[in-house]
């Protein structure tokens, strides 16, 4: 293979950044083993950083550089406005992501519970006029996020 089929991959616990062609499974800096998610790509990782800042935005204000919009599905909306605004807060402070709901370390999807209720969010990257998938994922002038809180028995 060519240099230009390489990739370049961040080690979650030491920050290395390098370049190999293949996932790699364990990091050439510090020696940490892991699936996929332990490391991500650069791009990967700056659109997980990209999408907790605008999770952590929907409470304490979006950043201004990012753009999107917050949804909630008509089952969510119908346990009514308190339980709303719960699982906005929640979906807002999630930070519980493992292999089962975040294989790749985009932080693109999580499950909370409010108020003893399982609630899902998902976070879809599009392009700014929200008719197709983002061409720059990690471009902010580029993409726009769309967070969606639903019930599992809405998906």
């Amino acid at each position: 293979m060519l240099d230009a089929d390489k990739q370049t991959y961040t080690c979650r616990k030491c920050s290395h950044n390098f370049d190999v062609q293949h996932q790699p499974s364990q990091c050439p800096a510090c020696g940490h083993t892991g699936a996929a998610r332990e490391f991500p790509t650069v791009e990967t990782h700056l659109i997980a950083q990209q999408n907790d800042a605008f999770r952590k935005g929907m409470i304490a204000g979006l950043p201004r550089d990012m753009l999107g919009r917050i949804v909630s599905t008509p089952g969510v909306r119908a346990m009514g406005r308190d339980f709303e605004t719960a699982a906005y807060v929640s979906v807002a402070k999630d930070t519980v992501f493992s292999e089962a709901n975040d294989p790749w370390g985009a932080r693109d999807f999580g499950a909370v519970s409010v108020n003893g209720t399982k609630v899902w969010w998902k976070i879809d990257l599009y392009n700014n006029d929200f008719d197709g998938g983002s061409e720059a994922p990690c471009d902010l002038a580029q993409t726009r996020r769309l967070v969606t809180i639903l019930l599992p028995s809405e998906y």
